[in-house]
């Protein structure tokens, strides 16, 4: 008798641990468009990546953007970061390509955001009650999910009047992560 209070104690006490220390949690995204957290991705791998390229070779000059390969909703945001860095380098940035002194094309090979999701847990095993109102497909243990943001960009410069090739930078990535993780939840 006094193994089985023993055992009774031991299995309660590890019922209420697990009551208390299991949790959830839920992230809602907008259907109609971009989460808080994929903008940010996307904006700091534009960052990322605009920051690599040497933009010191256009000092003094002045410049004729035009980017391509993008969808319209990263484009003003590309084009700002893009106008920010040469202004940083001592270029300037001119809206007709008569004005210019280059012409420098962005030619965006991707910008976007892949999301990793894993779970282990256990599964139910039997069905589900059709008198409840929720599903339960089963207990997490381990979640993880991985989100990364991505771009990876090429810049080419030319001259505006004989389209005569003056550099080309290498291919630029920028990467940025966000990572959860809960336990019993």
């Amino acid at each position: 008798m006094l193994k089985f209070m023993q055992s009774l104690r031991f299995f309660t006490f590890f019922l209420i641990i697990g009551l208390f220390l299991g949790g959830c949690s839920t992230i809602n995204s907008q259907i109609s468009g971009r989460t808080a957290t994929e903008q940010y991705l996307v904006t700091a791998s534009i960052e990322r990546a605009m920051n690599k390229v040497e933009w010191s070779r256009l000092r003094g000059q002045k410049v004729f953007l035009e980017i391509i390969g993008l969808q319209p909703t990263e484009f003003p945001y590309m084009e700002t970061v893009i106008k920010q860095q040469l202004v940083k380098e001592g270029a300037f940035p001119v809206t007709e390509v008569t004005d210019a002194d280059i012409a420098i094309t962005a030619n965006v090979k991707s910008v976007g955001t892949d999301i990793w999701s894993s779970n282990f847990g256990i599964p139910i095993l039997f069905a589900n009650n059709v008198t409840t109102s929720y599903n339960l497909s089963g207990i997490s243990l381990y979640t993880s999910n991985l989100q990364e943001g991505y771009c990876r960009v090429e810049i080419f410069a030319a001259d505006p009047d004989t389209l005569k090739p003056i550099w080309h930078s290498p291919p630029v990535n920028g990467k940025s992560m966000f990572r959860t993780q809960t336990f019993l939840g």
